[in-house]
């Protein structure tokens, strides 16, 4: 018995000196334990700390906002607000490292003025339990009466790293009316839909931990809930560095493919070269957060059905034309396809032929079933 216990907690140690590690090489230029502001503090999201009361987990949670420069909470129109919840071994403070970085994005367009709210919970909770109820419920409700922040589906958000990545999806797949957008970095997601043995490729993290419940895998509750998820048209983001040193691009992976196999619209992007730290990480959060604002801004960037013009008929005709002579389209063609009038003008140059296929059902798909991706062996003779 003490040297299990011993080993839970040698595990939990070298865990929380692996989540200190990924804060010390993202984030250099401060303490995420510490509670004085960073030198340009006073520069870009203002930050706020407090403690709020929650009947969820019957306790005083410390709670980290990021508020928009120059905008009068009481006031001014309602914000959408982003739920980010810190990974193994962090709390609130991960989000207080991340103004720098939101600042730049802010700065750059890249993001929408918005609220991003974080809380420390124990720190392997998993969002499970009470937590679940906490940020679905009353996380949204306290922001809207403190901050004037919106609590509409189309104005609530989540993602998170790592362990946050998986509670974003595990609450946003349970839940996926809740919020208009989740994403994911690196979440740690085991790849299976049932179990998975102790101290194997993608369990060795656990240490000797035990297992959580299959359904509490955000890749089962898509397996159990996909006409929902589906239907929902929730926004989803996912990603992993395909050399994360926990190998949580295999859970990554996995989701994925289930996400595919249910016929579920996501982004997703296995990133080369990328570990579970390091250099990468920047340019990934950028990446997500432009996500989230593309959803804000209603999806898709170039409509399909617009009204074709004279000129743009004639085009469409010369292409069809010379199709039909084996030849190039002519080069105009070729700047339409690159603007904001391309999509439309390229459906209608190949719909008289996808209309052809429009009979196998497969096309009423957003993926196709694919087949497997080996050969039958061979016999031996």
């Amino acid at each position: 018995m003490f040297n299990k216990v011993r080993s839970t907690i040698l595990c939990c140690y070298v865990i929380r000196l692996i989540f200190i590690t990924v804060l010390t090489v993202l984030f250099p230029h401060g303490s995420y334990a510490s509670e004085t502001p960073t030198p340009d503090a006073e520069a870009g999201m203002r930050v706020e700390l407090f403690e709020l009361k929650s009947d969820a987990v019957d306790a005083m949670v410390p709670m980290s906002v990021l508020l928009p420069p120059e905008v009068d909470r009481e006031t001014d129109t309602q914000l959408p607000l982003l739920i980010w919840l810190h990974g193994g071994g962090g709390d609130r403070h991960q989000l207080v490292e991340l103004k720098r970085f939101i600042d730049e994005f802010l700065d750059q367009n890249v993001i929408p003025p918005m609220v991003f709210v974080s809380f420390s919970t124990s720190a392997f909770s998993g969002y499970l339990g009470s937590w679940e109820t906490f940020i679905e419920d009353e996380l949204p409700t306290a922001m809207a009466s403190r901050y004037h922040t919106r609590t509409d589906r189309d104005g609530v958000m989540i993602g998170g790293i790592s362990m946050g990545g998986y509670g974003a999806l595990k609450s946003a797949f349970r839940n996926p009316t809740r919020y208009l957008a989740v994403g994911a970095m690196e979440p740690s997601i085991e790849p299976t839909l049932t179990e998975l043995p102790n101290f194997t490729r993608n369990t060795w993290t656990r240490g000797p931990a035990p297992a959580l419940q299959p359904t509490d895998n955000p890749a089962r509750q898509v397996h159990d809930n996909a006409a929902a998820i589906r239907n929902s048209n929730l926004n989803i983001y996912l990603e992993c560095g395909d050399e994360d040193y926990l190998n949580l691009h295999d859970g990554a992976e996995f989701l994925h493919r289930v996400l595919w196999d249910n016929d579920i619209r996501h982004e997703y992007h296995l990133v080369r070269w990328a570990d579970h730290v390091g250099g990468s990480m920047t340019g990934r959060l950028r990446e997500m957060l432009a996500f989230f604002a593309q959803s804000l801004a209603g999806g898709r960037v170039d409509p399909v059905a617009l009204p074709i013009n004279e000129n743009e008929q004639q085009l469409l005709t010369q292409v069809g034309e010379r199709a039909a002579q084996g030849e190039a389209p002519p080069p105009e063609f070729g700047e339409y396809l690159y603007g904001i009038r391309g999509p439309t003008l390229h459906a209608h140059a190949w719909g008289s032929l996808k209309v052809l296929a429009d009979k196998d059902p497969a096309m009423k798909r957003n993926y196709a079933e694919l087949p497997s991706t080996s050969l039958p062996a061979k016999d031996s003779d």
